[in-house]
């Protein structure tokens, strides 16, 4: 009898969402999720597997136009949810005072703007 070999498994990492808006495939088209679940809260928890490729080359400035995706969510920001290979330019800020009831350890915004599909 061959003993089975052990199967790898991917470390994971969990991000809680508390609120996306604009294009609904964004997430599921992020090459690092793995899977997207409800919250308790109405929110979303995304789980990513360790980003490690690299960064898509972004425009300086932000179109004249509307974002297309804008996510926010407590704690620090997760660079992942915005390594899009579709994203244009992105624009992330971070409030470290937070809520301390909400968001005791800072709340983070993003808006990212995406090409034209081909």
């Amino acid at each position: 009898m061959t003993p089975a070999h052990p199967a790898t498994v991917l470390s994971l990492s969990a991000v809680e969402l508390d609120g996306v808006s604009g294009d609904p495939g964004y997430l599921e088209a992020l090459p690092f999720v793995r899977h997207v679940q409800s919250a308790p809260n109405g929110g979303l928890v995304v789980w990513l597997e360790p980003a490690n490729a690299c960064a898509p080359s972004l425009a300086d400035e932000a179109p004249a136009r509307p974002a297309d995706v804008e996510l926010h969510g407590p704690g620090a920001p997760c660079e992942a949810l915005i390594a899009h290979p579709r994203a244009q330019h992105v624009e992330m800020f971070f409030d470290g005072l937070g809520d301390p009831v909400f968001a005791p350890r800072g709340w983070w915004h993003a808006r990212v703007w995406l090409r034209p599909a081909a």
